[in-house]
């Protein structure tokens, strides 16, 4: 079996899960107690306002209509208008699915460098005292919430020793760039990242000592072969198959998890529109909001199984 019709087979299946996640997500807003009609127009609203209000958005309608009403929107690239900025959400998402993703993106290049990194320092070692550091570690790392991170960081790092900013995208009076990009990255990223880490460390790990306990690797250190070059020529190659499966499935949890590294270190991207639109009660924002994040988890998980099949040295035998 080739990649790419791997790859098509996988998309393929991947679209009906996306249309449990649209029916999941339309009804985990729709079903919130409460009258959205009321909390747009206020208590002061009059009957004949609020009945006028759930007619133009089709709230008195059942609930199946409303939903084929809006996925059929939705096919067409119409997420809906916010209610609180008078807005298509698909023009103000658009931008901020970009800061969300560079923010990902620098997550998930430190959560793979660093987990490998501790993997390939702490396999070989097995029960020594750097290999108990490294997993001491990784248990803090798992342990440690993402907000409580977030603001010790915050609070040392940018308010007491000013070594980063404290909050945005870049220098408000002073633009810098990619430079102050990067700069302004580099703390939400890690805070976002510390977790998954973790998770990428240990299994990685796990599956190297498995790995090292093979006979060819016996019999590489039986032919004199260095500790090095085992570990990087068999022990890494061999690993990498499990490295790259749980760094995709990496990719859902770490855009998640931007939505409380975004409301510390306000960072302009989904996860803080989607807390602006829960107080203001946004309802086609929200939707929009979780609709992205539960897309990018579907779409971490495709990629996972493609990365995960090309490295895999059977497939040419399937």
């Amino acid at each position: 079996m080739t990649l790419l019709l791997f790859a098509l087979g996988r998309l393929l299946s991947a679209i009906p899960v996306l249309i449990g996640v649209t029916i999941v997500v339309f009804l985990s807003v729709q079903l919130v107690p409460g009258d959205i009609a009321l909390s747009i127009l206020g208590r002061m609203a009059t009957q004949e306002q609020l009945a006028a209000l759930r007619e133009e958005m089709g709230l008195n309608q059942p609930v199946a209509v409303q939903y084929i009403r809006w996925f059929g929107a939705l096919l067409q690239g119409d997420i809906g208008t916010s209610l609180a900025q008078q807005m298509p959400v698909a023009t103000i998402l658009l931008p901020k699915i970009g800061n969300s993703l560079i923010l990902m993106a620098g997550s998930l290049i430190m959560v793979l460098g660093v987990g490998l990194l501790l993997a390939v320092i702490s396999a070989p070692r097995f029960r020594s005292l750097t290999d108990r550091a490294v997993v001491a570690l990784t248990l803090i790392l798992a342990s440690l919430p993402v907000f409580w991170l977030g603001i010790v960081l915050l609070y040392f790092l940018g308010f007491k020793w000013k070594l980063f900013p404290i909050s945005g995208m870049y220098n408000v009076v002073k633009p810098g760039g990619l430079p102050d990009l990067l700069h302004h990255l580099i703390l939400p990223a890690a805070v976002t990242a510390a977790s998954s880490i973790a998770i990428v460390a240990r299994v990685t790990r796990s599956r190297m000592l498995d790995v090292l306990a093979q006979p060819y690797i016996l019999a590489a250190r039986a032919r004199g072969l260095r500790r090095g070059q085992i570990v990087l020529r068999h022990a890494v190659r061999n690993t990498l198959p499990t490295f790259a499966s749980i760094g995709g499935l990496q990719i859902g949890g770490l855009f998640g998890g931007v939505v409380f590294t975004e409301i510390i270190f306000n960072w302009p991207g989904v996860g803080l529109q989607l807390y602006d639109a829960i107080l203001a009660r946004d309802v086609p924002m929200i939707q929009g909001c979780v609709l992205v994040v539960a897309a990018v988890f579907v779409l971490g998980n495709l990629i996972s199984d493609i990365a995960v099949f090309s490295l895999d040295p059977r497939k040419d035998q399937l």
